[in-house]
């Protein structure tokens, strides 16, 4: 997919939100029916994946189309720049050869007036999206964390630690009230997400702010 407006920002959040919404919305429906609490251990790994899924796909959609903007890195916000400071460290500190800390010296010093790259895999959920996680993650594309500050159990305990316990094998009684307020609060979330890489696209977010 090129991502290369916000119109197609805009698409491709939606797009990829509706199959998700569509299939945990079927479960739902199939849980409440029958109301076995196998059935509820397999909602919530499946909410984790998609909670994990659409952070991971809309933080890749926001990269992608912030690269094809074809900036030079002193346009970038500092948040953007540091996704590529960070790969750039990641490789000197994994060789000796003083050829890798001269290309480091030399991005400092004289390339940043070359136009970025940016790779949408910069962003990783490492299997693991808890509040911790998601707190590096909404840092990349500059969004404000504020919003998910009082949702962090919900995330590390209702959330992530019920799913590690389920594939972990382990056996856990859910209740099917709680899994259903679980349900709508993890979707909240996303929207959340979803509204603030929207918006970060269509305020310019990614942009160097001029003093």
């Amino acid at each position: 997919m090129n991502i290369r407006t916000i119109d197609d920002v805009n698409r491709e959040l939606a797009t990829d939100l509706v199959w998700r919404k569509k299939e945990l919305s079927t479960l739902k429906l199939i849980i409440e029916r029958q109301k076995n609490p196998v059935f509820l251990r397999s909602w919530v790994a499946l909410l984790y994946a998609h909670w994990e899924g659409f952070i991971k796909v809309a933080s890749r959609i926001y990269l992608e189309f912030v690269q094809f903007q074809r900036l030079r890195y002193n346009e970038l916000a500092p948040n953007i720049v540091a996704l590529a400071v960070r790969r750039k460290l990641r490789a000197a500190s994994e060789s000796n050869r003083i050829q890798v800390y001269l290309e480091l010296t030399n991005f400092f010093t004289n390339g940043l007036t070359e136009q970025s790259a940016i790779s949408k895999e910069a962003v990783s959920t490492r299997s693991n999206l808890s509040s911790r996680v998601l707190r590096d993650i909404v840092a990349t594309p500059g969004l404000d964390f504020t919003p998910y500050e009082t949702k962090v159990h919900l995330i590390d305990e209702r959330l992530v630690r019920v799913r590690n316990t389920v594939a972990h094998g382990e056996y856990l009684e859910l209740d099917l009230d709680d899994v259903t307020s679980l349900h709508s609060e993890v979707f909240e979330l996303i929207e959340l997400f979803r509204n603030q890489v929207d918006n970060a696209a269509s305020t310019g977010a990614y942009r160097l702010l001029k003093t």
